[in-house]
């Protein structure tokens, strides 16, 4: 077997914080976790002397495109002699525990192993798609060194890492609206995270403060868009996610390390796992949320207004709540007055709907008259001469007094 000659691994940590870690194999791929379970399978492994062992990890999957995905977000702390890693709220003791290894922490090598010991063995993380095109996804896997040993090449070097550090700018996150959701010349997203980020210029963030369906009081089921004016958004907060482009390097975020005080009020839910499994895999790994339209409703467009809807498969993954998604729950008893959607209004927006539904509602014996915003009645008839400059309500119409 050929020598193998690779960047020390531990060489390119500088201490705790934001990384990604790619193999150095021919395909490159990039840890990411898919997933906060262990199959039963994978628990199955045997350790029996001379018996090479190789054993995929789904949970840990690895991936060509990461830049939007925020899976790829690896929180590294801890030396060469035992460290962590933390990502979409799993960390890799649960994941070593879980597999049966007892109370383990991974340790790397110089060469850019990562890998555990246990009774006698020396079990390595590995590129897991050896038998499959360097283009495509794949998983992670753990196999015993001797195993290791009979796989390894210059080209294929399945058990050797590289730790690249978050700088914000050459390796970053960024927004990516791939469900293509655009108003006027804005695209949209949503977007849970398990790290705290400040978006930069040229982006927003929303969340959802209140709402009312029932059509008895507005027109249609509408909700209160309500801005994040810092752009600081904390972790585990679903939001709407507002771009000025569809590339996600022109969207890119600052990773924050520090604890921001959540938002209140907000009634979106967010989504961090997505795992369906293909037949060929342990059913029992499940973990997705299937999308459901007499509960749920998922972000589009109504009337060319940014709004939830029940029906956008451009905003599910095959049924179900994307990972790292929100989405906005409702009661069943909306489910067919909000079915056509419920558009998202803008702080004035929303209080002016619901001045003139009070209105109509409240005054719909008054034939003339014109009324401010709050309901009050500032003239008899409809004549607007002298009016301060403001927002009024006539005949049951907002008009604006310039």
């Amino acid at each position: 077997m050929a020598s193998i000659i690779s960047i020390p691994l531990f060489a390119q940590y500088s201490g705790s914080g934001f990384y990604r870690i790619q193999n150095q194999g021919e395909a490159g791929r990039y840890i990411s976790i898919q997933n906060d379970k262990v199959s039963e399978e994978s628990k199955s492994i045997s350790l029996s002397s001379g018996k090479a062992v190789n054993e995929a990890v789904e949970a840990l999957q690895l991936v060509k495109s990461k830049d939007g995905n925020p899976g790829t977000i690896l929180y590294i702390s801890g030396s060469t002699s035992g460290f962590t890693i933390e990502a979409q709220g799993m960390n890799t003791e649960k994941l070593l525990k879980d597999f049966g290894y007892g109370n383990q922490s991974l340790q790397m090598s110089s060469q850019g192993e990562l890998n555990t010991v246990y009774s006698g063995y020396q079990i390595d993380l590995i590129d897991y798609g050896f038998d499959f095109p360097v283009k495509r996804d794949s998983y992670c896997g753990v196999a015993t060194l001797s195993y290791i040993r009979q796989l390894e090449t210059n080209e294929k070097k399945y058990s050797l890492w590289k730790i690249k550090k978050i700088d914000n700018e050459k390796e970053f996150f960024g927004i990516n609206p791939s469900e293509n959701i655009k108003v006027g010349e804005k695209y949209y997203t949503t977007l849970f995270t398990c790290f705290a980020y400040q978006l930069r210029d040229g982006m927003k963030a929303y969340y959802i403060d209140q709402h009312i369906y029932d059509t008895n009081h507005v027109q249609e089921p509408i909700a209160e868009l309500k801005e994040i004016t810092n752009g600081v958004i904390p972790a585990s907060t679903p939001v709407i996610i507002e771009c000025s482009s569809n590339n996600v390097a022109d969207n890119k975020v600052t990773l924050l390390n520090e604890t921001i005080s959540p938002i209140s009020g907000n009634e979106l839910k967010g989504r961090i796992f997505c795992y369906v499994p293909t037949a060929n895999e342990d059913q029992t790994m499940k973990n997705a949320l299937e999308f459901n339209q007499s509960t749920m409703r998922v972000l589009g467009v109504v009337d060319e207004k940014l709004a939830f809807v029940a029906d956008n498969s451009a905003a599910l993954n095959k049924g179900y709540i994307p990972a790292n998604k929100a989405y906005l729950p409702i009661s069943s008893t909306f489910a067919a007055v909000t079915a056509n959607g419920i558009k998202l209004l803008l702080p004035e927006e929303y209080a002016v709907a619901t001045s003139i539904s009070k209105i109509t509602n409240e005054e719909t014996s008054a034939k003339e008259g014109i009324y401010t915003l709050t309901g009050v009645k500032v003239k008899e008839d409809n004549n607007t001469n002298n009016l301060p400059r403001g927002i009024y309500i006539i005949n049951g119409k907002k008009q604006v007094i310039r």
